[in-house]
């Protein structure tokens, strides 16, 4: 009921349902409030452009992506590019920057899955990509088997000795033959002269199990020294007899016990003039009793007494050794 026109006329009621201030005679949304025309997205709905794009939000596909009004193949957030320009968007393609391929495969993005040797392994992954047998170098490389003849645990090629499965190198003694020292002398057995002896490597003049050894120095192993212990070169009174043997078997005496045979020199001869004498015999008494050794004591006794002054007075006059 109205009494004056007000706002909408007469037989129009100035309802404003949606309370916005404008009554709904002149509302082109009269139930949105923060509406009073349709607008480009309708009543009901803001004409919003959240992402600034100039495309209102109830028609935009992508009203948070300024970039988008609508998902296209990437959704809305991604852009559509294609990187390599293979005709599939980056984000579908495994491999964005790869125009050959769109997934990684077994090598991956930026190489290729081929396998040149038709082995069943792409080249990537094949250590031997132009070897059909082989799939990693091994032990003698791509085009060589790794075979091993003699069963040794080598590889024939490297082992030095392919058909020998004790050995890998001929080593000393050759493949086929073990290089074993059997008395552990340092020298193998294959070029021991005396491999069961292992203070020999050869026989020597005395032969394998008898050492070489010349204990007097005279230039005669001992195994065939006639005098053992005395100089086999010395033979004082050329009877081919060496001096040690004259002394030892008692052909010579020796009563100074200095390894001449006496008949080789003049023992009395204190004064060395060539003649036993008066100056000898007083040699003799001078130092007698003495125990301290010397020329004196002739018969080296260890001390000068009656059997030096016999010696001297047996051998009396001229020194004929």
């Amino acid at each position: 009921m109205k009494i004056a026109p007000g706002t909408c006329g007469c037989g129009v009621a100035d309802t404003d349902s949606d309370g916005d201030g404008t009554p709904n005679c002149s509302d082109g949304c009269p139930n949105d409030p923060l509406k009073t025309s349709a607008g480009a997205c309708g009543c009901g709905t803001p004409d919003v452009d959240s992402d600034g794009d100039g495309a209102f939000d109830c028609v935009d596909g992508c009203p948070s992506d300024p970039l988008k009004t609508a998902p296209g193949a990437c959704g809305c957030g991604v852009t559509d590019a294609d990187s390599d320009g293979d005709g599939v968007a980056d984000c579908n393609d495994g491999c964005p920057s790869d125009p050959a391929k769109t997934s990684p495969g077994a090598c991956g993005c930026g190489t290729s899955d081929a396998d040149s040797d038709g082995d069943g392994s792409p080249d990537c992954s094949d250590g031997c990509p132009a070897d059909p047998n082989k799939v990693a170098a091994g032990t003698c490389g791509c085009g060589v088997v790794d075979v091993d003849g003699d069963g040794d645990g080598t590889a024939d090629c490297i082992d030095g000795c392919p058909n020998d499965p004790n050995k890998i190198d001929p080593g000393t003694c050759g493949c086929g033959v073990p290089d074993v020292d059997a008395d552990g002398d340092g020298a193998i057995d294959c070029v021991d002269g005396c491999p069961n002896d292992p203070t020999k490597t050869e026989p020597g003049l005395c032969g394998c199990g008898t050492p070489d050894e010349d204990s007097d120095l005279d230039g005669f192993p001992d195994c065939i020294d006639a005098c053992p212990g005395f100089d086999d070169t010395l033979d004082c009174n050329e009877n081919g007899v060496p001096d040690g043997c004259d002394i030892g078997e008692g052909l010579s005496l020796d009563v100074n016990q200095n390894g001449v045979p006496d008949d080789c020199e003049c023992i009395t001869d204190l004064t060395a003039d060539g003649v036993v004498d008066g100056a000898d015999l007083a040699l003799v008494l001078g130092a007698w009793g003495s125990t301290a050794g010397g020329i004196a004591d002739i018969d080296a006794s260890g001390v000068v007494d009656g059997a030096d002054i016999a010696f001297i007075l047996g051998s009396w006059g001229a020194c004929l050794p």
